[in-house]
């Protein structure tokens, strides 16, 4: 598409639309110093380093519990929910009563126990990477978090089939903007 008009857009995200950088959303599971477990939705999550072992990174606000809980414990666990569970992710994100660990019941979710860390596994997702922090970097009031893999479990129908069958299983879904969210679509080859 050569001689497209290019405009210029503020560079402030919440103010992207279309966003070109879509998120995948997770669920991430702390828990804080006295052992309570805590889950929030989160979109801005990435590999760092392929490894061994893998080491991921995600964003978050400071202030936000599950800041302050992998920073007194150095452990959470990404939970990959798949496309059915988008409305479980958003209702979670919007709780705010006081009662963090009550979030998994009002919601549905049922923490399972992690195979190398604390913070428990959730069994509607069906993949969990379980991590040991690595590192952080702050931003203002936004750190991303380094999160070395030291153990990864998935649902046994993820390894069933053809590769373009098991993306379609596990159908991650993205953050777009808002309210507003995409599931993986069409898989192919390149």
């Amino acid at each position: 598409m050569r001689g497209e008009a290019k405009i210029e857009i503020p560079a402030d995200k919440r103010r992207w639309s279309p966003s070109p950088l879509p998120g995948q959303v997770v669920l991430v599971t702390t828990v804080d110093a006295e052992g309570r477990p805590n889950v929030a939705p989160k979109s801005w999550i990435s590999m760092a380093a392929f490894g061994p072992p893998p080491v991921l990174m995600f964003g978050c606000n400071r202030d936000h519990e599950t800041a302050r809980n992998v920073a007194q414990t150095g452990e959470l666990v990404v939970n990959v929910p798949g496309r059915e569970l988008a409305d479980t992710c958003w209702a979670v994100g919007a709780d705010r009563r006081a009662d963090r660990a009550g979030r998994f019941e009002r919601h549905g979710l049922t923490p399972i126990p992690s195979l190398c860390v604390a913070p428990p596994r959730i069994e509607e997702c069906q993949v969990h990477l379980e991590c040991e922090l690595e590192g952080d970097r702050e931003w203002g009031r936004e750190v991303v978090f380094f999160g070395r893999v030291v153990s990864c479990s998935l649902d046994a129908r993820l390894v069933q089939g053809g590769l373009s069958d098991r993306y379609r299983a596990l159908s991650p879904f993205f953050f777009l903007e808002a309210s507003w969210a995409a599931p993986l679509g069409e898989v192919s080859e390149v």
